[in-house]
């Protein structure tokens, strides 16, 4: 997963915030710093309803999948080709610029995708799906 520092920041911040500490070794749920049981401060994250595990990531990674949407890729840049680029125009007949890219030169369209999704300040990727950077941000604000 590709993010910008401040968008990880305020997406592992979400993750604390949404799960809770987690002694292993006592196995139950820990408020505080420290788990009173045993004394450690080496905490799984706990989600309710999912699990534990170390770390935040998965956390960030199921929190993007349950409340956005991924982008068809393809579709959204046939799209931008059709709002940017003037018609096609073969012989006496005229094409949307995104379908005739797309069926005429299937290699070119593919790697106009790839380059749409190459720009990590729009689209994130997630477990080789993409979403768009400001739905997991209305998504930070929405759950915080």
């Amino acid at each position: 997963m590709i993010v910008t520092d401040e968008l990880k920041d305020k997406l592992t911040a979400l993750a604390f915030d949404v799960t809770d500490n987690f002694c292993y070794g006592c196995y139950k749920v820990v408020e505080g710093d420290y788990c009173p049981g045993c004394h450690s401060d080496d905490f799984m994250r706990y989600l309710d309803g999912v699990g534990v595990e170390y770390g935040t990531d998965w956390v960030v990674e199921r929190l993007i999948k349950e409340h956005c949407s991924a982008v068809d890729a393809e579709e959204q840049f046939e799209e931008l080709l059709s709002e940017t680029c003037e018609t096609v125009k073969i012989g006496s007949l005229e094409y949307d610029p995104g379908y005739a890219l797309r069926n005429i030169d299937p290699v070119a369209f593919r790697c106009g995708v790839s380059d749409m999704l190459a720009d990590d300040e729009q689209f994130i990727e997630v477990d080789g799906e993409h979403y768009r950077a400001c739905d997991i941000e209305n998504m930070i604000e929405e759950l915080s």
